[in-house]
């Protein structure tokens, strides 16, 4: 078994080189493998590399992250995004932590900078808890709650909680709602050492990002203030779900794709 597996819904192929090649210089000291799921196929300059999985899916990104879980071969499960630039060594100092301090439940949260032209600064200490954030302040979240939108757990104990929720279609909220099933069922949250990654951002519609404004204020937000607004959100019977829930959901997405599929990821834009 390899150490961790990289998992991304991914469709920025003129990024990933970069993004491969910094995975280079952040993990050092452990076996890794890239899972990328994307309508796309890989750019010429990957396609000789032995440790990158390629999934095609047409599907909206928690579904296409839920779909990354079952080609998992690695030990450990670290979700990031396809723009972003992994600071040197810094994987290897949060894989290094994990396994001094975390136990089967707990979940280290990676770290990470996000801004224009990969302009921006670490997070505020304080950003890593759910009551930070103003569409987290619901009734079913406890106010002690942290997130992890970019996180490293146990794959086995990912597919135990039967992995994201596939009701929402951009991951931030699948992810926060994974995050708070792992600390209901007693895992812990750990912020990692260091930054792990600092990230690229499209604000608003801007260059490709107008399907994920669109799915998460016009179906994601409402359905999460729907279900986290119940002060009993959270129960035993809900910590884990299907894990094939993933085929409840549309095969294509259609905030991305109602006029078809490009061939290119430049046809998006």
């Amino acid at each position: 078994m390899i150490n961790v597996s990289i998992i991304v819904p991914a469709i920025r192929t003129n990024k990933w080189l970069r993004f491969y090649e910094s995975i280079e210089k952040s993990c050092k000291k452990y076996t890794w493998e890239l899972i990328l799921i994307s309508p796309f196929e890989l750019p010429d300059t990957l396609k000789d590399k032995n440790n990158i999985k390629l999934i095609k899916d047409f599907g909206h990104p928690t579904r296409c992250l839920q779909l990354g879980i079952f080609e998992a071969s690695g030990d450990l499960i670290y979700h990031t995004t396809d723009d972003a630039i992994m600071f040197e060594n810094a994987m290897d100092e949060a894989i290094d932590f994990y396994y001094e301090n975390c136990g089967y439940k707990d979940v280290i949260n990676m770290k990470y900078r996000e801004g224009k032209n990969y302009s921006g600064d670490s997070m505020p200490n304080d950003y890593w808890w759910a009551w930070f954030h103003g569409p987290l302040q619901l009734p079913g979240i406890p106010r002690n709650y942290k997130i992890s939108l970019h996180h490293m757990l146990k794959t086995n104990y990912l597919i135990q909680l039967g992995g994201y929720n596939c009701q929402y279609h951009h991951a931030n909220f699948s992810l926060h709602d994974l995050m708070f099933r792992v600390q209901y069922d007693g895992g812990r949250i750990f912020d990692s050492p260091k930054d792990i990654t600092t990230c690229d951002h499209y604000i608003d519609k801007t260059v490709d990002h107008g399907a994920i404004f669109d799915s998460h204020n016009n179906h994601d937000l409402p359905l999460f203030q729907k279900i986290y607004s119940n002060n009993n959100a959270l129960t035993q019977e809900n910590t884990c779900i299907d894990i094939n829930n993933w085929a409840n959901e549309e095969s294509v997405w259609l905030y991305r794709f109602s006029k078809g599929i490009p061939e290119k990821y430049e046809g998006l834009i």
